[in-house]
């Protein structure tokens, strides 16, 4: 016998009963209550913590057991299993250990594997007209305070034009546009946006040593826009920041902002790698050395040195993304964790190693 409340599912009114069994059966005795079922007719919660049991009746009764122990011993009598397989995975460390780390896997397969392939799939789909619209928007915020008209001349420019629109690979390139901006603040860089806008800087240009180091930075971007990284980039950042948002509350505190930061600049390290290694072939495609792009990387590495030390930087040929030497190795290392580029040291030894 295993004392219960009985509501009748009619009114809130609840009733003192008892519960009895018999092989197969379960009866329920209380003052105005009298009721037998087949236990095949009946549907029994599981077993959660404390919370208490619950028998469905037909008609929308139920009865509400807070005794476990006797309600099990019960349930024995009636020739049933007391524990539902949910209830001993609840009970069981190992399960829970198993469960949580099925989780961490599913998520890490998730924004390591499931996230870029689906955003792959989504800028195939972006059309032409709205990525034009983000290069028109990018641009003109850059013009609002970061970049100026260029100050090469209309003769320089249209030369490297021409070049860069004679590069050609073994299949078509996606519409692709060169702008040139004066931008002391950015310093010596290129970047390609979503709609296929590569922007180089004056800086740049005058950092090269001829026209063949500015081709293959550019060729590097050209990398990014035939396979649609900067878009690719925009929606799974997006995706990312909502669901950290979603998870933590505000992206915008400390602790979402920096899982948010690692998760996105990931996918940044692998988009340099696949550029580098498109850019080496396009360049040797088009007759020109790949060295060139680790030539021009080296020098990018001096030169943003520089600007951060205020003109002085070593130069022992341990170059990392940040400038950082020698003892400062394990500071690089830290810092290559957060940077959206792959230590650049590796990527001038990889460029090489395929150049040869």
């Amino acid at each position: 016998m295993v004392h219960a409340l009985y509501f009748d599912g009619i009114s809130a009114r609840q009733l003192a009963v008892t519960l009895h069994a018999a092989p197969g059966m379960i009866e329920v005795r209380g003052e105005g209550v009298q009721r037998a079922e087949p236990l095949s007719a009946v549907r029994i919660s599981s077993k959660l913590g404390s919370s208490p049991r619950l028998i469905y009746f037909s008609g929308g009764a139920h009865c509400q057991v807070g005794n476990h122990a006797e309600f099990e011993g019960l349930l024995r009598d009636a020739g049933v299993a007391p524990q539902s397989l949910l209830a001993r995975l609840e009970n069981s460390w190992r399960h829970a250990v198993a469960a949580t780390l099925l989780f961490v896997v599913f998520l890490f397969a998730t924004f390591t594997w499931g996230l870029p392939w689906a955003a792959q799939l989504a800028a195939e789909k972006v059309p032409p007209r709205l990525t034009a619209q983000l290069d028109a928007h990018f641009v003109q915020s850059l013009d609002d305070g970061m970049t100026q008209a260029s100050k090469l001349s209309q003769a320089r420019q249209a030369a490297l034009r021409k070049r860069f629109y004679a590069l050609r690979d073994a299949n078509i390139l996606p519409p692709h546009t060169l702008l040139f901006r004066n931008s002391p603040a950015i310093g010596a860089n290129a970047f390609a946006l979503p709609g296929g806008t590569v922007v180089v800087t004056d800086q740049l240009v005058q950092l090269a040593d001829g026209d063949e180091e500015v081709l293959a930075v550019l060729a590097h971007e050209l990398g990014h826009v035939k396979e649609r990284h900067p878009l690719r980039q925009l929606l799974q950042s997006s995706v990312v920041g909502l669901a950290m948002a979603w998870y933590l509350g505000d992206v915008s505190t400390l602790l979402a902002a920096a899982p948010t930061m690692l998760l996105e600049t990931s996918y940044s390290r692998n988009f340099e790698r696949r550029a580098d290694r498109y850019a080496t072939e396009l360049l040797r495609m088009n007759g020109i050395a790949p060295t060139k792009l680790a030539d021009m990387l080296e020098k990018l590495v001096t030169a943003h040195s520089a600007a951060k030390k205020g003109g002085k930087t070593r130069n022992d040929g341990k170059t990392g993304n940040d400038g950082k030497t020698g003892n400062d190795g394990k500071a690089a290392r830290i810092f290559e964790l957060i940077s959206t580029h792959p230590d650049t040291g590796e990527r001038i030894r990889e460029i090489r190693e395929a150049a040869q």
